[in-house]
């Protein structure tokens, strides 16, 4: 979280929070604070999710847009945790931070189930292929969803994280050229109901827990309207940077494996025209250019340790070579 927000939230704040949903926060556990303030609560013995967003991250009316479409998910067969109303009955509460800015809070049921990890016995076909039908499905059931006017999600070039000048005075000249190259090559994409819609956009294995063979997706705090693809991208870049951390070679050969039957899993609910899985190398890049700006959005680089320099380092490194993560050609998938 940056310092600025640090500075005016309180536990006394999460419990003010916890008053509106029922819920006690005296053994909260923090689960994230990276863009918001996540905890486990309880109620009754039962585990819950409570969620603090800074005004200075997501206005309330794009926080609901979020919620709203969560709920559609939910009542149309998805497996996503419910959204629990507060004691007012609604969605999202506010509470005031140290410096009277607002923090807009919700509550979630927990994901049955556990996180996955890359070195677990069945990180395999199985869960790749319940992984793309998961995000098949979605994909399918929002192309008939019609938002209330009132709430609506940022498009993909509202997002603050494209330019890296925000968050640099001396960003490399030839980071700055590949950054142009890749918004003109978005720019220049076709948008239609089949390839562009509503999508979460994190669904890497940190956002599900898996459960009696099915994928509990959770953390929408990132939905955007973007195209389909990206979907598709984010979950084997964040694999293959998952397995370069763990020293995995042949990272090429594993993409290929992972996308073969993570695809067999999305053609089942939902299908893209092979146009559309070519632009994939495109989302890997352009989650590299985000990633990149995230991290010089949050941390003082210039003092980081010796791992988040490296790891910046070698993000900057591939942004400037025009080269993605990995090598994936769309002819192997099938």
């Amino acid at each position: 979280m940056e310092a600025s927000v640090e500075r005016i939230f309180s536990n006394a704040l999460v419990e003010l929070a916890g008053h509106f949903f029922l819920v006690s926060t005296e053994s909260s556990v923090k689960l994230g604070d990276a863009e918001n303030y996540v905890f486990e609560v309880h109620r009754d013995g039962t585990p819950y999710i409570l969620r603090m967003t800074h005004q200075s991250h997501r206005s309330k009316g794009q926080v609901l847009a979020e919620l709203k479409w969560i709920e559609y998910l939910q009542n149309n067969g998805s497996e996503i945790p419910k959204v629990i109303p507060s004691t007012e009955n609604n969605l999202v509460e506010i509470v005031k931070g140290l410096d009277g800015t607002d923090f807009y809070c919700c509550l979630f049921e927990k994901a049955p189930g556990v996180r996955v990890k890359v070195t677990d016995e069945n990180f395999d076909g199985h869960l790749f292929f319940e992984w793309g039908r998961t995000i098949g499905h979605l994909h399918k059931k929002t192309k008939s969803y019609k938002p209330e006017t009132e709430y609506k999600r940022l498009d993909w070039h509202e997002e603050e994280l494209l330019n890296a000048e925000h968050y640099q005075s001396d960003v490399p000249e030839q980071v700055m050229h590949q950054q142009e190259l890749i918004m003109n090559k978005l720019n220049a994409l076709p948008i239609h109901q089949d390839n562009f819609g509503l999508i979460h956009s994190d669904i890497h294995n940190g956002n599900f827990h898996f459960h009696e063979g099915k994928i509990h997706v959770f953390d929408f705090d990132d939905c955007s309207y973007h195209w389909l693809a990206s979907d598709l991208a984010i979950p084997l870049y964040y694999l293959m940077w998952s397995l370069e951390r763990e020293g995995v070679k042949e990272l090429d050969g594993y993409a290929a494996k992972f996308m073969r039957d993570f695809i067999k899993g999305y053609d089942t609910e939902n299908k893209l025209a092979p146009a559309d899985y070519e632009t994939i190398p495109l989302f890997l890049k352009l989650r590299d250019l985000t990633l990149y700006n995230f991290f010089h959005k949050k941390y003082d680089l210039k003092n980081a340790d010796d791992q988040l320099y490296k790891t910046v380092q070698k993000i900057e490194q591939r942004i400037m070579e025009s080269r993605p993560i990995v090598h994936f050609n769309s002819n192997l998938i099938y």
